[in-house]
């Protein structure tokens, strides 16, 4: 990763963090990033998750039709996980279509405007063609990613940048069932091929950090300042938001996929304490199937019994002011300052 010039793909299950993940990527082209870094987004894909496939697309297209960045190519991608469910996901926090369903989005021709090519196969030509310089920001499960490992193996791994992931978590606190995260979950053996054959440490933004981090962030001002701004993509977002959020008492506002892309663009201010662990994710537990599974002993960085060594960097702990400024920025609030956060 010695190319300071990153191409992203931003593979995604369009709910709202997602949205507000790739806003910031795209507000990110062209700043001057820290340690003289640049970043490009050079490809959306689309997978199963917050919401069917389908709808993620339409969603992705929707957010580039109010950021008025058609030009960014989106790919669609798996519609199901690996292995086939035996439980049904009835809980839609983010609604059928991951918008909450509000309508009267923006119009879009899926025809002219989705790139025939699958997401699949075009992670691995887009790494072909640049290799070294492309990063993963994978915001959904990762069913896209290690389908692209099972077909194409170490030709694959060996032409990727960086690989950064929401998802799993450090102390089996879970969002979908009791012990395990909404993207491991929604496809375990996909974040298990792809923990177990990255030859690279990954980097992992965890459950527990997004909601038990102090951001700051209370929905009175996601509302009241970040959302008066007069912007198409904030009109969608806050329409979106304000029918989730509000009639389920939430005071304070997450948005994990915005964490992770903060935590990209900006690490030396974003990520406040992270450590190196071996990480598998478990897939046949009665309780504990898709919990990521951490070695806690840490011995030498190997495996004390599997002799693994780490294969991920966990972000255990993030800062909280730089974000407030970070999603100020991404949301067009004209006070908003990334300068000193850039030097």
């Amino acid at each position: 990763m010695e190319n300071k010039n990153r191409l992203v793909i931003y593979d995604c299950d369009i709910g709202t963090d997602d949205a507000w993940g790739l806003a910031m990527m795209l507000r990110a082209e062209g700043v001057a990033l820290p340690g003289g870094r640049s970043s490009k987004v050079v490809a959306i894909t689309t997978v199963q998750g917050n919401t069917d496939v389908d709808n993620g697309t339409l969603n992705a297209l929707r957010v580039l039709h109010t950021l008025d960045r058609r030009d960014v190519p989106v790919f669609k991608g798996c519609a199901d996980p690996i292995m086939p469910r035996n439980w049904t996901y009835t809980y839609r926090f983010h609604g059928q279509d991951g918008f909450n369903d509000v309508g009267n989005y923006p119009e879009v021709d899926v025809e002219k405007e989705l790139q025939p090519e699958h997401a699949v196969t075009a992670m691995y030509r887009l790494a072909t063609q640049h290799p070294g310089q492309v990063d993963f920001l994978l915001c959904g499960p990762l069913t896209n990613f290690a389908n692209c490992i099972n077909l194409y193996g170490q030709a694959f791994l060996d032409k990727i940048g960086g690989v950064y992931i929401m998802g799993g978590n450090i102390y089996g606190k879970g969002n979908v069932t009791k012990s395990a995260e909404f993207n491991f979950m929604m496809d375990p053996e996909a974040a298990h091929i792809t923990l177990e054959r990255l030859g690279q440490s990954a980097v992992i933004l965890p459950w527990e950090p997004c909601i038990d981090g102090e951001f700051g962030i209370t929905l009175d001002w996601r509302f009241n300042v970040l959302g008066a701004v007069e912007h198409p993509f904030m009109e969608l977002l806050n329409r979106a938001e304000k029918s989730m959020l509000l009639p389920r008492g939430f005071i304070k506002w997450v948005s994990c996929d915005s964490l992770l892309t903060a935590a990209y663009l900006f690490p030396e201010a974003m990520i406040a304490d992270q450590r190196e662990y071996y990480a598998t994710v478990e897939i046949s537990g009665v309780h504990t199937r898709g919990q990521m599974v951490l070695d806690h002993l840490r011995g030498r960085k190997v495996d004390a019994i599997h002799g693994k060594q780490s294969n991920v960097r966990v972000v255990r702990r993030l800062n909280g002011e730089p974000f407030r400024t970070i999603i100020a920025w991404a949301g067009f609030l004209p006070e908003a300052d990334i300068g000193p956060l850039c030097v």
